[in-house]
């Protein structure tokens, strides 16, 4: 990766591209900040005003244009997507991202080799597949942020529940990002005490609820901000320059993200969330929990949706048909 220059690109300049660019800029995660969006009119707004920005944040060059100005990227961060219209689940997205997906991707593999994808296009972990496939990257340079952002909803709400402050909380959410994503909950603590079978109460302002309400509460969590304001941004923007964060400091940072699974539990060949070591060179190891009998087949049982999905899509062969020579 280049140390010399930070750059960022990132494709897709909507409600989630342009409030991830903000953070960026607010955090001074990078020197050159590009912005690559359907609308370039638009993106160049978004430009203008993140400029205007720097002056109450960091010094950083910032400047919308074609995907060609991608061009030796150190991350790219996909957030470009077909519109949500009366979106059931995520998977409702599968085809048509799909279908942009084809069209991007090689483009940016080809302009920014030695680049780090960060997916956060949903059903993110179909579309984080799709692009180690259409990249040809080592899968250790491709990640979604997958669930990431759930396990992030889980430990804000348990820390609201029991009192305790979210970040002495350590719990994940795992699988898919959607309806079979799981929760970990044989491993999760506070404070090094096990939490599986209760919730700590500290301070009672809060209703008590049981681990499995609040994992649930988690999971919606996505959907029930989209019902109320048609979008998400602010979470997912925090979740993904967290990642960025992890990456350009090197810091080794343990989080789940989407990742290619390759025989962990007999599952293999797709992308599903698990906890990451992150550093300069992306994925750095996965780690393989000791989780029990029920959380191991909710895993299994997450990874069989993904993969009827992933066929289901036509990506499996739109993949083989992209690997025939041109007669």
């Amino acid at each position: 990766m280049n140390q010399k220059k930070q750059k960022i690109s990132l494709v897709g300049v909507g409600r989630v591209g342009s409030t991830l660019a903000l953070t960026i800029l607010m955090k001074g995660l990078a020197q050159e900040l590009v912005l690559v969006g359907e609308n370039n009119h638009r993106a160049q707004g978004e430009a203008y005003d993140l400029i205007h920005a720097s002056s109450f944040a960091h010094p950083i060059e910032i400047y919308a244009g074609p995907i060609e100005a991608t061009s030796h990227s150190d991350i790219i961060v996909v957030s470009a997507s077909v519109p949500m219209t009366n979106m059931k689940n995520r998977l409702d997205l599968g085809v048509g991202n799909a279908a942009l997906f084809r069209n991007l991707i090689p483009q940016l593999s080809q302009l920014s080799p030695e680049a780090i994808f960060i997916i956060i296009t949903n059903p993110v972990d179909i579309m984080t597949y799709y692009t180690i496939r259409l990249s040809n990257f080592p899968p250790s340079r491709v990640m979604g942020t997958g669930t990431l952002i759930d396990s992030g909803r889980f430990r804000s709400l348990l820390g609201l529940y029991s009192g305790i402050h979210s970040e002495d909380i350590h719990a994940y959410i795992l699988g898919e990002h959607g309806d079979s994503e799981f929760p970990v909950l044989s491993l999760a603590d506070f404070g090094g005490m096990g939490m599986e079978h209760s919730l700590p109460v500290c301070r009672k302002t809060c209703p008590l609820k049981n681990l499995t309400e609040v994992f649930e509460e988690a999971k919606d969590g996505g959907m029930l901000v989209y019902r109320h304001k048609g979008y998400t941004n602010h979470a997912i923007a925090l979740a993904t320059s967290t990642l960025i964060e992890a990456i350009f400091n090197d810091s080794g940072r343990i989080l789940p993200v989407s990742t290619l699974i390759e025989g962990y539990l007999g599952v293999t060949d797709v992308c599903l969330s698990m906890p990451v070591v992150l550093g300069r060179e992306g994925i750095l190891k996965i780690i393989e929990l000791n989780m029990n009998e029920k959380e191991q087949a909710a895993f299994r049982s997450s990874a069989a949706v993904l993969k009827k999905a992933t066929q289901e899509m036509g990506i499996e062969k739109n993949m083989s048909e992209q690997r025939k020579p041109t007669e």
